[in-house]
């Protein structure tokens, strides 16, 4: 298991402190443990998300998405659930579908990690009781709240893919019968279409530098295109111009074109 450091609760070993202090040291190690997943589709350290910044993601977008669509939930409910519902991973870890886990071994593990950090807390079984809620699925918070917790996934998946630091396309197919509100439904799919456009414009970006540009030498680096461009006739010679917004060219050479963006080392 990936985490930035070791569990912060190590550091309290031997020290007498009020269990709101060892509470927090204990849920801190969300903030350090990786999202495996991403580590597991390429995504580099330096740029994975943490179990606590995905759980900031559900929390906000099931806040903004109940007053958006109207959606009949206990807002306050909905929140207090997505703030905790990975807490268990502060033990367990992020278990994924390739650590070949059965899901009564992975529920077991996170409820035990979950009752050693909330004991020590008073209405620790409120909070047992709500997390034992989202994990049924039998209540209409818990239900959207779970489809929730996979749309803000793929909307990571999307910023990834735009920052072109993986293809995530996996995220996508598995979670398309997912989302069975109308309202996700549709969020998906506008996602979805984000995709769709990303690759007609590197397809077609490609296909006007290769057209228009015979000798042009240019690199593609996961879905986009490193333009090339004519130095002497910039606004007439190269149709792929008009897919950048902004360019400049990095250097001149003696060939028709040059190529301009961040090559790879």
């Amino acid at each position: 298991m990936q985490t930035k450091a070791a569990l912060p609760m190590t550091l309290l070993a031997g020290k007498n402190t009020l269990p709101i202090i060892q509470a927090y040291f204990e849920f801190n190690h969300l903030k350090q443990l990786y999202r495996q997943g991403w580590l597991q589709h390429g995504i580099e350290p330096k740029y994975c998300e943490s179990v606590a910044e995905h759980s900031f993601g559900v929390a906000l977008l099931g806040l903004f998405l109940v007053d958006i669509y109207t959606i009949k939930v206990d807002k306050t409910k909905l929140v207090q659930m997505a703030l905790i519902h990975d807490l268990g991973e502060v033990y367990a870890g992020d278990i994924t579908p390739r650590d070949k886990v059965d899901q009564p071994e992975k529920y077991q593990l996170e409820r035990n990690s979950l009752i050693l950090i909330l004991e020590k807390l008073p209405n620790c079984s409120y909070w047992i009781d709500l997390w034992e809620e989202y994990e049924q699925g039998n209540s209409p918070e818990s239900q959207f709240l779970r489809q929730i917790d996979q749309l803000e996934m793929v909307c990571q998946a999307s910023v990834y893919e735009h920052q072109e630091l993986a293809n995530l396309s996996e995220f996508f197919t598995s979670t398309k019968q997912v989302f069975q509100t109308p309202q996700l439904q549709s969020i998906f799919q506008a996602l979805e279409k984000l995709r769709d456009n990303c690759d007609a414009i590197s397809q077609q970006s490609q296909l006007n530098c290769q057209t228009i540009c015979n000798d042009c030498t240019f690199h593609v680096k996961t879905e986009s295109v490193i333009e090339c461009i004519h130095p002497d006739e910039l606004d007439v010679n190269c149709a792929v111009v008009s897919f950048c917004s902004s360019f400049q060219p990095r250097e001149e050479i003696d060939s028709p074109c040059v190529t301009f963006g961040n090559d790879e080392e």
